[in-house]
């Protein structure tokens, strides 16, 4: 059960890293520091020898030793005290040449309590998502490239509403929806048919949802379900898939009808809404189906979880075929 036991090697050396780079930082700092206030260094070599004399008492524990660590304790706080002033006196930060951690609760180690740090969880969720998303097209799509242009200017004989405006209103929606990202959020279910842009929209909310912090899981329907299934399954069983799938701050799940209909399939869907939806962590669900094929493919219990999120309803022609067509 867990994370590929590589993930938390590359989390580990990842860990090492940060040390390394802030240590530096702190060097550059305490040089640059010495240099503009020659007294800092003074002050810092006199806390190094409390802090050896401390040392010793302990050791030793001599008959007055609470009076001699008072002294020592007393001492090297009124160092501490002039060294801010000297960092104060040169226009510097008071804190200045505190340690530096990206992390306080560990300090870098990547232990807390006993434990794997959150932060160091965070490295190793961040590298598997980065594997199960290696096949997506996340980096091609942006809000940008999304023309309206290609709905037509008419109203739908069906849904008796203006293609194009619809299509400028979802725009609009998915725009603001990326850039106001925030957890718990609400969910969106895309449907319409095969090239009106469901994909192309929820991958550009997706590359802005990453630009702010948030983790992200795009994967079509077919091949998440496929995975899942493989790790349920498998000699060595593994959730990896399926603890991405849950925590990740945002869920694309494209193309759902296209895979396999069986039970595994449909428990884990429901699983997976039902989850997500309990800890206010938002799916974006693209589909082709209609709301009949929903609810005869999927049942009550899901139909009921797709109508709790936002409806987008996708209308025109086939976005592809039309600049295939354009090419010609």
């Amino acid at each position: 059960m867990g994370f590929d036991q590589k993930f938390y090697a590359e989390a580990e050396e990842e860990i090492k890293r940060r040390r390394t780079v802030n240590a530096q930082l702190q060097d550059s700092r305490i040089a640059e520091a010495e240099l503009k206030a020659p007294s800092i260094r003074e002050y810092r070599l006199e806390m190094a020898r409390t802090g050896e004399k401390l040392a010793n008492v302990i050791l030793a524990r001599p008959s007055d030793a609470k009076e001699k660590i008072e002294s020592i304790e007393k001492a090297n706080l009124a160092l501490q005290e002039k060294t801010e002033k000297a960092l104060e006196e040169v226009g510097l930060p008071k804190d200045y040449l505190d340690s530096i951690y990206n992390c306080p609760k560990c300090r870098d180690t990547g232990i807390f309590e006993n434990r794997r740090c959150s932060c160091f969880m965070d490295i190793v969720k961040r590298l598997a998502s980065e594997r199960l998303n290696s096949s997506s097209p996340m980096q091609l799509c942006g809000f940008d490239s999304f023309d309206c242009n290609y709905y037509p200017d008419v109203v739908d004989t069906v849904k008796k509403v203006n293609v194009r405006k619809l299509m400028q209103h979802n725009l609009d929606f998915c725009v603001k929806y990326a850039e106001n990202f925030h957890l718990p959020n609400v969910s969106i279910v895309m449907k319409g048919q095969t090239g009106l842009g469901k994909t192309h929209l929820s991958l550009a909310i997706a590359e802005k949802v990453l630009e702010q912090g948030y983790s992200v899981i795009y994967g079509s329907a077919p091949d998440l379900f496929r995975k899942l299934e493989q790790e349920h399954f498998g000699y060595e069983k593994s959730d990896e898939t399926s603890e991405l799938i849950m925590s990740a701050d945002l869920l694309v799940l494209d193309d759902l009808g296209s895979e396999f209909s069986n039970p595994f399939y449909t428990s884990s869907l429901y699983n997976i809404l039902n989850t997500r939806y309990n800890s206010g962590r938002p799916t974006i669900v693209n589909t082709n189906l209609e709301s009949a094929e929903i609810q005869q493919r999927y049942g009550d219990r899901i139909t009921s979880r797709l109508y709790a999120m936002e409806q987008l309803f996708f209308l025109g022609k086939d976005i592809r075929v039309q600049k295939k067509l354009a090419k010609k």
